[in-house]
């Protein structure tokens, strides 16, 4: 559970630095509320009242130094023991004089374990509340203020540099954590990632979430959201103090992002880069493709087409989505499909096969070919989808393989590939289909031998069909299948071979396919 940001309004300048109880309980460990888990709500309230500086009760009157506001008072034993009954009016007085709280020894003698008497806030002090603290604490708040004006100015003036040389979104992020020592993202109005620093230094632990405020967040007017953490204790002062002065920088970072969005050559260059997705994480992709206006959760089709009918791809695919240009490579054309609304994948799947036949019937009679990835559900599953979608263009550049337009996701269109295809770069298959059809591939310059047991299989062994689909005699037909057999090692004719043979013959182009990648 991450309890709200309780800092101060916008605009607060550096020299400010106020610090408060809650910043002073996580600067000093060994100090603590009164009474833990007691009236949470109204402690909460108390942990923003501004703390100036440390002074000690004295045992003689006046019992209180003079006080201008915003003072804790350290109460020892010693002083609390002289004064006896007197404590509940020195407690009511410190309020009246506006001090932030009062500070008693726990387990002391004479103070009840509450969380305030006489309306003043009380915290606990471990150990022995010694003449030393007053002034270990006072040096603790003026390093504490110095840290706060050091990274503040410098801040300042790194973004200074930075807005004024229209850096982007990442830039800003990276540096700002950077120079802070904190984690810094910011998310869209989904909670998205749209950009994250790189330092993660602490790790939350998941039980102390419920008591412990992790993250400081600003909600931003563009409807992104600035979340600065998870924080240790002691970074959450630095974060409270910071916190507005990044997020004015990081909506002039935004606003400029998005005026200077891709547009053009440009575009289709960081559309092409997007789908490479070459040693970049998750959230790298997912940042590149809200920069590009992409849905990061959205539906998405990589297209890949050969022809000069650009318009037929156009017109087919269209009614899907939004179309996008990647680059175009040896004749063959790149197109990222951004699929309109919601809708799953499977409805999807169905549009693209509508998609691909009237394809067909705008392109019949050419040797144009259409190539389409599985349906990717998210950004990150780009550069897969973009590989599939290239190796079914390549394998339409093989003559074996007659579909004109194919889905990686189609079995009818695919068939074994399918299943082979996860295992292209593995040396089992390479073992799989040597041990299958031995030296077949190696005597068989040609493929003259593969193109006839390929149709033997294909029609189920039947000499008569395979013979009429490759326009031989039956009599040519046997006298390969029985060369085959000898280069093989073993009789095609045997149906329990049939399917090892198919797929040794599917894997054996796969690997050549495969081969043939830039």
């Amino acid at each position: 559970m991450r309890q709200a940001d309780r800092s101060s309004d916008a605009g607060e300048s550096w020299s400010s630095m106020e610090i408060t109880l809650d910043d002073l309980i996580a600067l000093e460990p060994r100090l603590s509320w009164g009474l833990e888990g007691s009236k949470a709500s109204e402690m909460a309230a108390k942990g923003c009242d501004v703390v100036s500086w440390v002074v000690s009760a004295r045992a003689t009157a006046p019992h209180l130094p003079h006080l201008r506001g915003g003072e804790v008072v350290l109460v020892s034993p010693r002083v609390i023991a002289l004064i006896g009954e007197e404590l509940p009016a020195l407690l009511r007085e410190a309020r009246l004089r506006d001090v932030a709280a009062v500070v008693i020894e726990r387990g002391g003698p004479g103070v009840p374990n509450v969380y305030s008497i006489n309306d003043a806030t009380v915290l606990r002090w471990d150990g022995d509340l010694t003449a030393d603290i007053e002034t270990g604490i006072n040096r603790l708040l003026t390093e504490c203020r110095g840290n706060l004006y050091r990274i503040g100015s410098e801040l300042e003036r790194k973004m200074t540099d930075l807005t004024a040389s229209r850096s982007d979104l990442r830039v800003l992020v990276q540096t700002t954590s950077d120079l802070s020592g904190l984690p810094v993202r910011v998310t869209d109005n989904q909670g998205r990632l749209l950009a994250g620093s790189h330092q993660v230094d602490f790790v939350v632990d998941v039980a102390s979430l419920s008591t412990v405020e992790t993250q400081v967040e600003r909600a931003l007017p563009s409807g992104l959201t600035l979340i600065l953490g998870p924080l240790r204790p002691e970074q959450r002062v630095i974060g409270r103090f910071l916190v507005d002065r990044i997020a004015t920088a990081v909506s002039i970072a935004a606003r400029q992002d998005e005026a200077v969005r891709p547009r053009g050559a440009r575009r289709v260059e960081a559309v092409e880069a997007l789908l490479a997705g070459k040693s970049r994480s998750p959230g790298e992709l997912q940042a590149a493709a809200l920069a590009l206006g992409f849905d990061p959760d959205g539906m998405y089709v990589v297209a890949v087409s050969s022809g000069e009918n650009d318009a037929a791809v156009t017109n087919a695919l269209a009614s899907l989505g939004s179309l996008h240009e990647a680059g175009e490579v040896s004749g063959r054309r790149t197109v990222l499909v951004a699929a309109g609304g919601r809708a799953g994948s499977d409805t999807l799947a169905g549009r693209l096969a509508e998609a691909k036949r009237r394809w067909q019937v705008e392109t019949k009679g050419t040797s144009a070919t259409l190539a389409l990835s599985a349906v990717a559900s998210g950004v990150a599953r780009l550069p897969a989808a973009a590989r599939e979608a290239e190796f079914i263009a390549r394998l339409q550049s093989e003559t074996e393989f007659t579909h004109r337009a194919a889905s990686f996701d189609s079995l009818d269109d695919v068939g074994a590939f399918q299943l082979l295809y996860p295992l292209r770069d593995t040396s089992e298959l390479r073992t799989f289909v040597s041990e299958a059809i031995g030296t077949l591939e190696r005597r068989d310059q040609r493929g003259t031998l593969r193109e006839t047991l390929r149709a033997y299989l294909e029609t189920g062994g039947s000499h008569a069909e395979a013979s009429n689909r490759l326009g031989i005699h039956r009599n040519t037909l046997a006298y390969r299948l029985r060369r085959i057999g000898e280069l093989i090692g073993h009789d095609v004719g045997d149906p329990t071979s049939w399917l090892t043979l198919h797929l040794a013959l599917r894997g054996s182009e796969l690997l050549r396919v495969v081969s043939d990648e830039p």
